[in-house]
């Protein structure tokens, strides 16, 4: 009944709203009435006409600005609350100030680096800034690139993907993989992980130490016989392959730009000011 009370009283602000003129008959005077009320706020039916738009059925009119009213109240309430009880060494209107002016500084900074910082990282650079700064990004978990083939066990193709899994023809191991295996890994280009390996065999089929310092490893349970050619391994703790963090090379490139490019606008910004004796240094005893 509450509810219903509550929709009934909301659904005549809203007919007020949608059924009134906005503008009276030579256009000049906005017709405004208060919807809402929290101590000296007040919320104006005029407020309302961004979230009701033409088309939506009267319920459904209703119910968003019975939510929008009631989340305002909510949020003025918490306003007052604070204010009343705002903290006596704090000093508001200088945290408005310096937040105010922290946006202003960010949206500009922001302007300045779209309009004026050079994204284009040739492969020179990254190469170079690789090879200046590669411990920085040492490898928090094993990484390899492998062809995998997985038969049933007693299967009469073992014995060939055995033998052409030791040789070193990589054309001639995807080959035997795609035309012999029932399952098969070929995707040579792609780095992986330990987690990346497991999820494409059996629980438990193979360990880091299977793979660490091997080319090529053959494992066996009683339902399958796995087969394994390892391309490249780079363990833990080690400095990772240029390709696998290109992507991480230009955003630090690109990031140490915008440092230097934001800090040469201050400096700029403030020998222009010394020139032009917009400031001043008082000294004082």
């Amino acid at each position: 009944m509450k509810y219903q009370k509550r929709f009934i009283v909301i659904g005549v602000i809203l007919i007020a709203f949608l059924g009134c003129e906005t503008f009276t008959s030579n256009g000049s005077d906005v017709k405004d009435s208060i919807v809402a009320k929290v101590g000296s706020k007040e919320l104006y039916q005029s407020q309302l006409s961004q979230i009701v738009h033409e088309g939506m059925s009267k319920t459904d009119s209703a119910a968003i600005v019975d939510g929008f009213i009631h989340s305002w109240i909510k949020e003025n309430l918490m306003v007052a609350e604070a204010e009343k009880n705002v903290a006596a060494d704090i000093n508001i209107n200088k945290l408005v100030d310096e937040y105010r002016s922290s946006l202003l500084v960010y949206n500009f900074e922001k302007r300045l680096v779209e309009t004026r910082l050079d994204t284009i990282v040739t492969a020179e650079e990254k190469a170079r800034y690789y090879e200046e700064h590669k411990n920085m990004y040492l490898l928090s978990h094993p990484l390899f690139k492998c062809i995998i083939a997985r038969v049933p066990a007693r299967s009469h193709e073992i014995p060939i993907l055995n033998k052409t899994f030791s040789k070193s023809d990589i054309e001639s191991i995807m080959q035997v993989a795609r035309e012999r295996a029932a399952f098969h890994y070929l995707d040579t280009t792609a780095y992986m992980t330990m987690e990346d390996l497991q999820s494409l065999l059996p629980e438990g089929s193979l360990k880091k130490e299977d793979l660490a310092g091997h080319s090529m490893v053959h494992k066996r349970d009683k339902d399958h016989e796995i087969f394994v050619k390892v391309l490249r391994f780079y363990d833990e703790k080690t400095i990772p392959p240029f390709d696998f963090i290109e992507g991480k090379l230009t955003k630090s490139i690109l990031s140490e730009r915008k440092i230097q490019l934001l800090k040469n606008y201050r400096e700029e910004l403030y020998h222009k000011g010394l020139a032009d004796k917009k400031f001043e240094i008082i000294k004082f005893e």
